[in-house]
């Protein structure tokens, strides 16, 4: 259930202004309750320490907030410079993926400097996630379009971190996940380009040729010398599904890398929300409601809970547009009914879950 809010234009004389974590100071009032691991780590109009600042930025639960300052004249400038940042976030993921197109091309030498093409790969992706909650927003704004192999691959490694991050791995496992994550559709680049972008229909001979992209990922990556063996077995495995029905080993369970089961959900994430030559993407919450059917029976529902139940935290507070033309802005998401949110249409609010003839088609900046 939602609990009663109330409208707030102006309290105690201060207005809302969201602020980056690396921008707040001690003493600030928090604007808006924080959750960290189910407790309240800042209470809303309480104080902001420096405790609580040190444990934000070790995490990637926030990347803003939301804070009251005395005034407004700031807060278009401060929505202007997000935009900014997404678009400037969008270009250095360009950038990436024809870096990946590029280090692709050239893997097959396949000598011991390999690896270290892969390190810096995953160095700059894990530099970019200072901006963690704009991050996501453009990879859900953009998606990776009909580029399902390069800026995909991005994307991909980018969610499969971050998941990764959530879910405690270390920091060695969460290099060697960034690693298997980048390369983990390397196999497509072998495949028949007639049928890597078909427009109709696959036949089912020219699915198979599909299915066999983890191994030949995986044949070749294992050779790069030095390589973790599990950055292989999560390429390998990354189609895998947990009642074995994936391919192209038909595993279950406990049988699929850890590594696999998590870029599965990334995969998903980003293949769904993408628009490609023979489908339309579905819109944001749907994406996450699909992730959290397939959780019952094909991922592994304890990473795709941790992917959930963080990740929706970024779409709270965001801009939608609703199927009749009205822009609303995304108040709280009920986990157990991800697609109907409660919405605030200028001082009125939309409950979803009451409104069902109305529906969300994007977010919007």
């Amino acid at each position: 259930m939602y609990e009663k809010l109330s409208i707030e234009g102006n309290v105690m004389g201060k207005y809302r202004k969201i602020l980056r974590i690396n921008d707040l100071k001690v003493g600030m009032i928090c604007a808006k309750e924080l959750m960290s691991e189910g407790k309240i780590l800042i209470g809303k109009g309480m104080p902001i320490t420096e405790w609580a600042i040190n444990k934000l930025k070790d995490n990637y639960f926030y990347n803003e907030i939301e804070i009251y300052c005395e005034d407004n004249n700031d807060i278009d400038n401060n929505h202007d410079k997000k935009i900014e940042t997404i678009e400037q976030i969008k270009r250095n993921f360009d950038e990436l993926s024809g870096d990946v197109q590029d280090f692709f091309e050239n893997l097959e030498c396949l000598h011991s400097s390999s690896i270290e093409e892969v390190r810096k790969f995953a160095v700059r992706i894990q530099q970019e996630l200072k901006y963690t909650n704009l991050i996501i927003k453009n990879i859900v704004l953009y998606g990776s379009g009909n580029d399902a192999i390069y800026k995909h691959s991005v994307n991909v490694a980018t969610l499969s971190y971050v998941l990764g991050k959530w879910s405690g791995l270390s920091k060695t496992d969460l290099n060697l996940l960034t690693y298997s994550a980048v390369l983990h559709d390397f196999g497509k680049t072998k495949i028949d380009k007639n049928i890597l972008d078909k427009p109709g229909s696959l036949t089912l001979k020219e699915f198979d040729v599909i299915k066999q992209h983890p191994i030949t990922g995986y044949n070749y990556i294992k050779q790069i010398k030095f390589l973790n063996k599990s950055v292989s077995f999560g390429i390998l495995m990354h189609h895998e599904k947990c009642d074995g029905s994936g391919y192209p080993l038909g595993l279950k369970g406990d049988k699929i890398h850890q590594f696999g089961k998590i870029i599965a959900i990334a995969d998903m994430f980003d293949a769904v929300n993408s628009d490609r030559i023979h489908k339309k993407s579905k819109n944001p919450l749907e994406v996450l409601e699909l992730i959290q059917k397939e959780s019952l029976v094909k991922l592994d529902y304890e990473y795709c809970n941790i992917f959930l139940s963080h990740v929706i935290n970024y779409y709270i507070g965001e801009n939608v547009l609703l199927n009749n033309g009205l822009k609303c802005k995304i108040i709280q998401i009920d986990i157990n009914n991800i697609g109907r949110p409660l919405l605030l249409n200028g001082t009125s609010f939309i409950d979803l879950k009451k409104q069902q003839n109305l529906y969300i088609k994007r977010l919007i900046i």
